[in-house]
C-alpha cells in the first residue's frame, strides 16, 4: 500500500506532519479533510522524476504587472477549489506565471510553508509583491477554512482594478502620440529649419522684432545645451522619483495633490474607490471591522487620507460608531458616513460598502475618460499657439525682407 506524506493544520493552527498508508491519494486526502485538517502539502513517499519542458516555456519578464496578482489569485483558487494541496497549487503557479520576480516569491514561499509557516505569512516576507490587503485577506482564508473563496473574492477586486487600469491605458494613447509628435515637429524646428532662416537675416542685417528675437534666442540656447537640457530633464525626473519614496516627502505630496484643481478631484475619487473596494472584500471575507479600517487605510496609497481613517480606526476600536466618525471628520463625502449608516443599522456593512465602491469606480471612470478626452484637443489647441507664435516671429521678418528687396530692385 502506497505511503503518503502530508503536512497539515489543524483547527488551532497546529502543524502537523506525519507519513500514512492509504489506497490512493484522494482517499488519504479525504481522510485528513474528515479529521478537519487544512492539507498544505500531500506527496508519495516515492517520487518519480518528471521529464523537463523547460525548453518551451516561454520568454519570461522580471517585474510584477497586475495582472500577474490577477492570474495568482485566481489560479490559486481554482487549484484548491479542484481538490490539490496548497503546495502543489503554489508549484504549478510559480511554473506558469510569466513573472520572475513572482516565481522567485512563490517559490521562497513554498519553502517557507513546508518550513511550517502559514501561507500568509509567508507572503509576508514579500511585502513589495504582497500588500496588507492579500495577507490579510489570506489569513481570514486560512482561519476560517475556505481559502479558495476568498481568493476568488480577491481575484474579483483586482480583475476591477486591472480593466480600470486597461481603459485608462487605452485612452491615455491618442494624446500620447499627439505629444509625441509635437515634441518631435518642434525639436526638428528649432534645431535644421530656424537656424537657416536665422543665417538670412543675419545676411540682410535686419534689426528683428522682440517677438522673432525670443524664437531665435531660445533656438540658439537649445542647440547649444541641448545634452545639458537632456541631462536635467532624466536627472529630475530621477530626483522626483526618489524623493517619493521619502515618507516625508511623500506626505507634501499627498496633501498638496489633494488640492490641485481637477487632479485633485480625480485622485480623491480614486481612493475612495480603493478604500470602499477594501472594506467590502474584507468586511466579507469576515474580517473585524476594526481590522479592516486599518488595512483599507493602506490601500488608498495616500499618506493624508491614511492618517484620516486610521485616526477613526482608533476612535471606532473605543466603541465609537463608524458613520459618526465619517461625518465629524468632515473630509469624506456625506454619501459614505450616510451609507455607513445604514450599514450598521441594517447589519449589512460589506453589501453597503460594495455598492459605494461600485458607484466611485464608475464616477472615476467617467472622469478619467472626459479628461483624457479633453487633453487631446487641449494639446492640439497648445500647439497651434506655440506654432502660430513662431510663425508670426518668422513672418514679421519676411515681411521686412520683401520690402526691402522690392525697394532695391526699383533702384530705390
Amino acid at each position: 500500500m502506497p505511503r503518503y506524506a502530508y503536512i497539515a493544520k489543524t483547527k488551532e493552527g497546529k502543524t502537523v506532519r506525519q507519513t500514512e498508508e492509504a489506497l490512493s491519494k484522494e482517499e488519504m486526502l479525504g481522510q485528513l479533510r474528515a479529521r478537519g485538517f487544512f492539507v498544505i502539502s500531500l506527496e508519495e513517499t516515492k517520487e518519480e522524476k518528471r521529464p523537463s519542458f523547460s525548453f518551451f516555456r516561454r520568454g519570461k519578464r522580471y517585474r510584477v504587472k497586475l495582472y500577474d496578482l490577477v492570474r495568482f489569485s485566481r489560479d490559486l483558487c481554482v487549484t484548491l477549489s479542484s481538490g490539490l494541496t496548497l503546495l502543489r497549487s503554489l508549484e504549478i503557479i510559480a511554473s506558469e506565471t510569466e513573472s520572475i520576480k513572482l516565481e522567485k516569491a512563490l517559490r521562497e514561499c513554498i519553502k517557507n510553508i513546508k518550513d511550517g509557516l502559514s501561507l500568509s505569512e509567508a507572503l509576508t516576507k514579500h511585502p513589495d509583491i504582497f500588500s496588507s490587503l492579500w495577507r490579510a485577506i489570506t489569513e481570514v482564508g486560512e482561519t476560517s477554512g475556505n481559502l479558495p473563496f476568498v481568493m476568488e473574492k480577491l481575484a474579483d477586486y483586482l480583475e476591477v482594478r486591472l480593466e480600470t487600469e486597461r481603459k485608462v491605458k487605452s485612452a491615455l494613447i491618442y494624446p500620447t502620440i499627439i505629444l509625441f509628435a509635437a515634441a518631435g515637429a518642434l525639436f526638428i524646428f528649432l534645431t535644421f529649419i530656424l537656424p537657416k532662416f536665422v543665417v538670412i537675416f543675419e545676411q540682410f542685417k535686419l534689426e528683428l522684432p522682440l517677438i522673432t528675437k525670443i524664437v531665435v534666442s531660445s533656438s540658439k540656447i537649445f542647440q547649444k545645451y541641448i545634452l545639458l537640457i537632456l541631462i536635467l530633464i532624466a536627472a529630475g525626473i530621477y530626483f522626483l522619483s526618489y524623493s517619493f519614496k521619502s515618507p516625508s516627502v511623500r506626505k507634501i505630496w499627498d496633501r498638496v495633490l489633494l488640492r490641485v484643481p481637477i487632479l485633485g478631484e480625480l485622485i480623491f475619487m480614486g481612493c475612495l474607490e480603493r478604500f470602499t473596494s477594501s472594506v467590502s472584500i474584507l468586511l466579507d471575507s469576515g474580517l473585524p471591522l476594526v481590522s479592516t479600517l486599518g488595512i483599507s487605510a493602506y490601500a488608498m496609497n495616500n499618506s493624508f487620507l491614511e492618517k484620516a481613517v486610521l485616526y477613526m480606526q482608533d476612535r471606532v476600536k473605543e466603541g465609537g460608531s463608524l458613520s459618526l466618525e465619517f461625518a465629524k471628520q468632515g473630509l469624506f463625502p456625506l454619501l459614505i458616513s450616510e451609507m455607513a449608516k445604514i450599514g450598521e443599522e441594517t447589519g449589512t456593512l460589506p453589501e453597503i460598502f460594495g455598492r459605494v465602491s461600485l458607484h466611485y469606480r464608475r464616477e472615476f471612470s467617467t472622469r478619467v475618460e472626459r479628461l483624457i478626452n479633453a487633453l487631446g484637443p487641449l494639446i492640439i489647441l497648445f500647439l497651434g499657439v506655440v506654432i502660430g507664435f513662431i510663425v508670426i516671429s518668422l513672418f514679421l521678418p519676411i515681411f521686412r525682407l520683401s520690402t526691402l528687396g522690392g525697394g532695391q530692385g526699383l533702384g530705390v
